[in-house]
């Protein structure tokens, strides 16, 4: 079966979404006031994608469309049994590609801390460490712009 990231829309997809990023983004941090009915979770320009494995729900992240060519990428998380084995770099990949479905050519996060190393290896740079959640940002190739290339 593989690793598969799906658009959340069934009932138990987003109740695992919600669960993966309350305990690994809020309980496991020592923060409370998760809302699993946060509006922004619908708007419709908001993408939840679940990452699958086998089948198994391990890990979340949303991509905020935005009226230019720059998506935002919030809320990234991997279940602790599954971190450190390169989920969260097939996350982040499939992120990309999704993106770039979407036509942008720019993706920005606010990184925790702790996660710009993580974000550093795969080619995100710093635009402003001096935040308490860093922004960080990549350039990534639009797929709708022409998909081929005509080089004679």
């Amino acid at each position: 079966m593989g690793t598969e990231l799906l658009q959340v829309k069934e009932v138990e997809d987003w109740q695992a979404y919600h669960a993966i990023r309350r305990h690994v983004l809020f309980d496991l941090r020592g923060l409370d006031g998760y809302d699993d009915n946060h509006p922004d979770e619908h708007e419709t320009s908001h993408i939840p994608p679940l990452l699958r494995k086998d089948g198994v729900a391990l890990g979340t992240v949303r991509l905020d469309l935005s009226n230019d060519a720059t998506g935002i990428v919030r809320l990234v998380a991997i279940t602790p049994e599954y971190q450190r084995q390169g989920l969260g770099r097939i996350l982040m990949s499939e992120v990309e590609r999704l993106s770039a479905k979407h036509g942008l050519e720019r993706l920005e996060v606010h990184a925790a801390p702790d996660a710009v190393p993580f974000y550093e290896k795969l080619g995100w740079l710093m635009v402003d460490a001096g935040q308490s959640s860093p922004l960080m940002a990549k350039d990534i190739q639009s797929s709708v712009d022409g998909a081929g290339s005509d080089d004679d």
